[in-house]
């Protein structure tokens, strides 16, 4: 069985991966790159409701892991729509941005995208596999 199998058939664990990359990006976000504006190039003010954004992610996450016992289906639909209305915030944000950002700040956000995007897509796999 492999890693995406294992992860479908136990959603538990994608919560925790879930609450773990948001609480990276909270971090990178306030802790980062909020503090070196000059050097991604997005505002820092625009950084701080990300991350605020990102925290409330990693609580919803880390709060399902840790109560929710059986039932996942919507908990984890839930977090689907909120990590898919993150990556489409973000990506506006971007264009809203563009002028301002510096090579750094725009690789930056598109690997955040592409994992989010993939997490994205490896919950949506364990959504369709849960009864």
């Amino acid at each position: 069985m492999n890693f995406l199998d294992k992860l479908k058939t136990n959603p538990k664990q994608i919560f925790l991966i879930d609450a773990f990359g948001a609480l990276l990006t909270t971090f990178l976000l306030f802790g980062v790159l909020g503090q070196l504006e000059s050097y991604f190039g997005m505002p820092s003010k625009v950084l701080y409701i990300l991350s605020g954004t990102a925290f409330c992610l990693f609580m919803y996450s880390i709060s399902c892991y840790r109560c929710i016992e059986s039932n996942w289906k919507p908990f984890l639909g839930i977090v689907i729509v909120c990590n898919s209305m993150y990556v489409l915030g973000s990506l506006g944000l971007i264009i809203i941005h563009f002028e301002k950002l510096t090579e750094l700040g725009f690789l930056y956000f598109i690997l955040e995208l592409i994992v989010i995007g993939t997490i994205v897509f490896v919950e949506y796999k364990s959504y369709l596999h849960q009864t």
